[in-house]
């Protein structure tokens, strides 16, 4: 049987690349049905561009808007500006508009109504006024930079301002006509069903290209923008289900049509071997796609530091100030006369009182030798952002009941743990490949192989496989990974989840998370170590004396667990963190809360 040419004259088709009856674009399985994916691309690609545009500028839309009130329940701010005057609005009811973008690398201040301001700032609330009889607020005007008290007491209401605005403008100047028609098509594509077929055989190349129109270059020049790497932004665009991307000529885009396209894009960006896409990293777009979990609902400590540690700051305190809002960690007042350590710790501290101890899963990045005193288990922004990307497993904390805290000390932060016992067995140090020899004669499956050494780099075998739409694919996973660690298999030979001119195959799109964990351990030594509660594999270590495997409150979906080691001659220094292979109907003591360092 002949198969359908692709269609010519069409630019947005040549994406696929298919010439006369030569298909290059792979194969989708649509209603029982094995059809050329440029085919099924047509069809969506047409129905979408025959519709109108429901895209108003943002002006209308508040203006249409019925009854729009000032919201009552959030912290208000101190002043706004409305028609070139600074106002007070924490003792009004009046709306306003809040607005997010990124401060110029260089700003100029100039006097303005008894107070310093920047000029960018005065120039947006010009350009804005002229579309709104709303009261605007501007950091940068309406927070005093000079009053330092009166500024820390606004930066603690930063996230109630923008969650009680009559809506919340994020200024992208890149933005103009061409992106807002293509993310508005983006949208429209994965509506139907050609989309939904990808995503429900777990094709990640497909689904990008349908959301993408190919890599259009109006993605590229979208995200290229400042404002989505910067800290504050992160949760400006997050607590408002009104929330707009502006351009220089008030171009509109609901942030919730652009956050939907980034997922298709980020499942991408995780399974290609180059961490490139639409001129960004795999780093981008996990801080990118959590935005939209952001919306729903508050983020544990873990969650937000993944996404809002992976972005930029000029003053490293913003680091924690900035997800405070996300996080519901209000509670913390910001002062930047604090240490910055004393920051970091307050932070997790804060976080493990209301029993969030998800930020423990980043804790097995932080050298402990080079931590400074008191921080060896806290983790910092410079350990996240030097992973390559965002374990895929899900961490959630448990709950457990609060207890007197044992005191190691005057530093340190307070962590509940359960005794597993103490360790029957240990391996002389060995480089991965050993352990992994070492393991499979300890009788391990290669799913739990995996998930001891990549699990909190990579994440679970099993969520890689749901990730890629594949069906078992833990030993490809080993496989592929000891063939780029002992070099008989080169990362440029690889396929790449069997792009171009080769059909779709479910199961493949999985070589980045190889060759991701083939970086995890290399050059380095590691030990398997046994308790009666269960097996962990940690990188080597200095403690002395006979060590236990402690069971933290941190674990994924299925009930698998993170683990401390800790030496008796430590009691409260933890020597490494990992997964543990718990074993059934084993004893794993009770609950205790002590102050490690």
């Amino acid at each position: 049987m002949q198969m359908p040419t692709c269609p010519t004259g069409i630019s947005q088709m040549n994406i696929w690349k298919c010439e006369n009856e030569r298909h290059q674009c792979g194969k989708m399985i649509e209603h029982n049905a094995a059809i050329p994916r440029c085919r099924a691309y047509l069809r969506d690609y047409k129905n979408v561009t025959e519709r109108k545009t429901t895209y108003l500028i943002w002006d209308r839309i508040i203006k249409n808007a019925d009854n729009v009130k000032a919201a009552t329940t959030y912290a208000r701010p101190r002043n706004c500006i409305r028609d070139g005057k600074l106002v007070d609005s924490e003792s009004s009811a009046e709306p306003y508009i809040a607005i997010s973008y990124a401060w110029d690398i260089r700003p100029s201040f100039k006097e303005w109504e008894g107070r310093r301001v920047t000029e960018q700032a005065l120039h947006i609330a010009d350009r804005l006024s002229k579309h709104t009889s709303y009261a605007l607020w501007i950091d940068a005007i309406c927070i005093d930079q000079d009053n330092e008290p009166v500024k820390m007491v606004e930066l603690a209401k930063m996230a109630d301002i923008y969650r009680g605005a009559a809506a919340v403008l994020c200024l992208v100047p890149e933005i103009d006509q061409t992106t807002s028609r293509v993310v508005e098509h983006g949208t429209g594509m994965i509506d139907l069903d050609g989309f939904r077929a990808l995503e429900q055989a777990g094709d990640t190349h497909g689904m990008y290209m349908f959301a993408s129109q190919g890599s259009n270059k109006a993605f590229h020049k979208l995200f290229s923008s400042r404002w989505w790497t910067r800290v504050w932004t992160f949760q400006e665009a997050v607590l408002n289900h009104i929330t707009f991307l502006v351009g220089e000529k008030e171009e509109t885009i609901p942030i919730s049509d652009v956050l939907k396209i980034s997922h298709p894009i980020s499942r991408r960006a995780a399974t290609q071997k180059k961490d490139n896409l639409l001129g960004q990293s795999s780093n981008f777009w996990d801080s990118v796609h959590s935005m939209s979990d952001a919306m729903k609902a508050y983020m544990p400590l873990g969650t937000a530091i993944s996404s809002v540690w992976r972005r930029q700051s000029t003053v490293t305190h913003d680091m924690v100030y900035s997800l405070l809002g996300v996080c519901r960690l209000e509670t913390i007042t910001p002062d930047y006369r604090l240490p910055v350590e004393k920051v970091f710790a307050d932070l997790v501290d804060k976080a493990s009182s209301k029993g969030d101890f998800s930020w423990l899963r980043w804790s097995h990045v932080v050298d402990r030798d080079a931590a400074c005193e008191g921080m060896s288990m806290v983790p910092v922004p410079a350990t996240v952002l030097a992973t390559p990307a965002s374990a895929i497993t899900e961490w959630r904390f448990v709950e457990v009941p609060q207890m007197s805290v044992v005191r190691g000390g005057a530093v340190g932060v307070c962590i509940p743990h359960r005794s597993t016992g103490v360790i029957r067995w240990q391996s002389e140090p060995e480089d991965i490949k050993g352990v992994i020899n070492m393991l499979q004669k300890l009788s391990y499956g290669p799913e739990d192989i995996w998930n001891l050494l990549f699990g909190l780099h990579v994440g679970f075998a099993c969520d890689v496989d749901k990730a890629v739409g594949g069906s078992g694919l833990a030993q490809a996973l080993l496989n592929l990974a000891t063939g780029y660690i002992d070099g008989t298999i080169k990362l440029e030979d690889s396929e790449d989840d069997l792009v171009g001119d080769k059909p779709y195959t479910r199961g493949y799109g999985f070589t980045a998370y190889a060759s991701m964990a083939a970086k995890v351990w290399k050059n380095t030594q590691l030990g398997v170590m046994r308790s009666q509660g269960g097996t962990t594999v940690v990188p080597a270590h200095s403690g002395t004396g006979q060590a236990r495997l402690h069971r933290l409150p941190v674990e994924s979906h299925r009930g698998t667990c993170l683990c401390l080691v800790v030496h008796d001659s430590t009691k409260f220094r933890a020597s490494a963190i990992g997964v543990m292979v718990e074993d059934d109907h084993a004893g794993s003591g009770s609950w205790q809360f002590t102050r490690f360092s």
